[in-house]
């Protein structure tokens, strides 16, 4: 296990365990669906009309995620999977993990609950996992939720992503970064090391730094919460880049893009998936950085809910 380069570390961190508030849970019911080549493991939570909820990566557990689905489980139906390779949907090989594969779980988990069409929430990698998934089925979605998301490409943010993260760490993060990075180091502990880097770059990823604390604290190692087999996912992803635009740009599909102003990712990218994305509309998070379901809870609700349930 290799410590993840600075443009894949945390987009998203499923790799965490804490929660943003002690509020009670919406209750949620465990499923497995039996695939050719592995169990897809997924969360079902509330009722009415469904969302797919997919959480970023690649190669991290939907764990994170849980939060949002519970605030999409107080008026409609939220189903939360653990992406192929990643969580408790592991494959035998890694060379099972696949674009085409993860894109195959969510058609296959959409017909097998019956559903005609749902709407799809990613978030971060899970983002530019639903655009893939809203250009390859189209007729599969209703509506597309675009949470914080990168964009068609890695190449097409990459850098500026970095370059903002790198930005606002401390002098102290980015020594412990640059030690745990050492391949030396991170060999005698690859998953030690792989916890260290990440518990250097959280803060960046906030506008409060302090609201990183509980993530920080809930940092767990194991391939249960990541798996760097994913990684072989943003090259293939980034090969069918020409493809996936030209198919996006024409969808007519109602979308909304949620991004904090604050987010790593720059606002760049959310105004260029409005641009790419016909009749999409941007709701921006103040004060806000990427994972608004820590900093500004309420506002994200509050535009989840006026998208669903329009008045």
């Amino acid at each position: 296990m290799s410590v993840l380069p600075t443009t894949l570390v945390l987009l998203l961190s499923t790799f965490l365990v804490a929660q943003p508030t002690s509020a009670p849970q919406s209750t949620s019911t465990a499923r497995t669906l039996k695939r050719p080549d592995l169990e897809l493991h997924y969360k079902d939570y509330g009722q009415g009309d469904p969302v797919l909820v997919i959480t970023g990566g690649p190669g991290f557990s939907a764990q994170l995620m849980e939060p949002v689905a519970e605030m999409i489980a107080k008026k409609a139906r939220a189903i939360l999977p653990d992406p192929r390779g990643a969580g408790r949907s592991m494959t035998k090989t890694d060379e099972a993990i696949t674009l085409e594969g993860t894109l195959l779980d969510f058609e296959a988990l959409r017909q097998t609950l019956g559903l005609k069409q749902w709407t799809v929430l990613g978030c971060s990698w899970g983002g530019m996992l639903a655009l893939e998934y809203a250009a390859k089925f189209p007729n599969s979605l209703n509506a597309l939720i675009l949470l914080d998301s990168g964009g068609p490409s890695w190449a097409s943010f990459g850098r500026p992503f970095s370059d903002n993260i790198t930005s606002r760490m401390t002098p102290d993060d980015r020594a412990s970064r640059k030690y745990w990075s050492q391949k030396d180091v991170a060999a005698k502990d690859p998953q030690r090391a792989t916890v260290e880097v990440l518990r250097a770059m959280l803060p960046a990823y906030f506008y409060d730094r302090t609201k990183s604390l509980p993530l920080i604290a809930g940092l767990k190692e194991g391939k249960e919460h990541y798996n760097p087999g994913a990684e072989r996912l943003d090259e293939e992803f980034d090969k069918g880049e020409a493809e996936r635009i030209e198919k996006l740009k024409q969808l007519k599909l109602r979308t909304l893009i949620i991004h904090g102003r604050q987010d790593p990712i720059p606002e760049s990218v959310a105004l260029s998936n409005q641009a790419l994305l016909k009749g999409s509309q941007i709701v921006w998070l103040e004060r806000c950085g990427h994972l608004p379901w820590f900093e500004q809870p309420e506002a994200l609700e509050k535009a989840l809910t006026n998208f669903l349930f329009p008045k």
